[in-house]
């Protein structure tokens, strides 16, 4: 009986200290899947615009990112769903130092950035974390961001 005690003791011990490891394991994994997935959608939008030689946009607006292309009738479809990146993965979307930016970005037929202004840098934060996803004033999108 005693040993058991003390086996439960030690095991104790031991988890308490690995715990916060898989805490921390557990957001850089969240943060990289949302970030894959933005940088998905945008990749999204952009090739549905070279594909049917149309402008198509990515929304980003509170937490929220989703893609849409012009029809030839003036009408907007979706590229892609709406991806929540806060209800999802916690993981919060500043656009250019702004919290509450509402932006998008517009790809002409060829792929390029049909508006370009300054690189835009998209912030993702979860916790203490940070990555970044940056688009260049042609439209191209990089996973990180070189200042």
């Amino acid at each position: 009986m005693v040993e058991m005690v003390v086996v439960l003791v030690i095991a104790g011990i031991m988890l308490s200290i690995a715990l916060p490891r898989f805490a921390g394991m557990r957001d850089r994994m969240s943060l990289r899947s949302a970030k894959q997935e933005v940088v998905a959608y945008m990749m999204a939008s952009r090739a549905a615009a070279i594909r049917q030689s149309q402008q198509s946009q990515v929304h980003i607006q509170n937490n929220r990112v989703w893609g849409t292309i012009n029809q030839p009738n003036g009408t907007n479809t979706s590229v892609t769903q709406t991806l929540r990146t806060y209800r999802t993965r916690d993981v919060t979307l500043v656009f250019n130092g702004d919290a509450t930016a509402n932006d998008s970005i517009v790809y002409d037929a060829r792929g390029i950035e049909a508006y370009p202004r300054q690189k835009r840098v998209l912030v993702l934060s979860l916790n203490n974390l940070q990555d970044t996803i940056c688009v260049s004033r042609a439209g191209l999108i990089t996973r990180r961001c070189t200042y």
